[in-house]
């Protein structure tokens, strides 16, 4: 099972974890640790990582995230060494809840960007947008310069390339001279993910977050589903819709294996108790 595949492969891997984390009890998801963070505190986390100057990188992760946790090592890797997780998924939410360790809220990137955006005009902080096409990119700067007058934003998209042919001392140069603050990355994961971790100590940027297709909604090029979709859960089938050739295989995987761990997860909890009960029976 997923869950097991996970504690087996993970051994003593342990979250790396700065002082701004301290105080944050993670939850423990079929072996993925979620942060349990509201928006407004995970927007107050973001500050103290700026206000410290030091680099850290934070992964949005679904359902999709904790099913390839437990089939790609190289990924739990990413995963796991990221500075904060966030539960960017209803299913995940509702799973918590389920299995007696309930998430508070869910925090999804697409939702995150919109208050980081303003915070950033506030503040003053720098953004660069990292990725998507040249014009889906450019259009997200430009219509979000055109939402915050005062923001300072910028943007570039590299050659589409697998991760290890990518030319990441020309990023490096691009980002140093734009000394962002904020680095939202839109390479789709897991190549945002893998890329993140490998590189986020030697950009040294503050907060650097893994955003899917936020910077497509950003452009109008995607539209979001209805709020009532969201609130139910049901947000990745107005994306089937939008994208079934791209998502259905990915999709269908995702509930198979997802929905075979919840299952063991839930009758290892169940019988779990049942131990308990019967050990403090006099």
């Amino acid at each position: 099972m997923l869950a097991d595949e996970i504690a087996a492969r993970t051994g003593q891997e342990l979250r790396v974890k700065t002082l701004e984390s301290i105080g944050n009890t993670p939850v423990n998801v079929l072996g993925v640790p979620f942060d349990n963070l509201t928006l407004t505190e995970t927007l107050d986390r973001f500050e103290a990582m700026i206000a410290s100057g030091r680099p850290h990188y934070v992964a949005t992760a679904n359902v999709d995230f904790v099913v390839r946790a437990g089939r790609h090592p190289r990924f739990r890797r990413a995963l796991l060494g990221a500075h904060l997780v966030l539960c960017d998924g209803t299913p995940l939410l509702w799973a918590s809840r389920i299995l007696g360790t309930p998430l508070r809220e869910r925090v999804a990137g697409s939702d995150l960007v919109s208050p980081l955006l303003t915070l950033a005009d506030e503040k003053k902080y720098r953004v660069f947008f990292l990725g998507t096409t040249p014009a889906i990119n450019a259009r997200a700067v430009a219509n979000v310069r055109q939402r915050f007058p005062g923001i300072i934003v910028e943007g570039y998209s590299p050659p589409f390339r697998p991760l290890r042919e990518m030319d990441h001392d020309d990023l490096a140069r691009r980002i140093a001279a734009a000394r962002p603050d904020i680095l939202l990355v839109a390479f789709g994961s897991p190549k945002a993910e893998q890329w993140m971790e490998s590189q986020h100590l030697r950009l040294g940027v503050p907060v650097i977050i893994g955003v899917g297709a936020t910077l497509d909604f950003l452009a109008g090029h995607v539209r979001r589903a209805p709020v009532w979709m969201r609130r139910w859960g049901m947000e990745w089938i107005y994306r089937l819709l939008q994208e079934p050739r791209r998502l259905f295989r990915r999709y269908i995987t995702d509930l198979w294996h997802f929905g075979w761990a919840f299952t063991a997860e839930c009758w290892r909890a169940k019988f779990s108790r049942k131990k308990k009960d019967l050990e403090i029976v006099p």
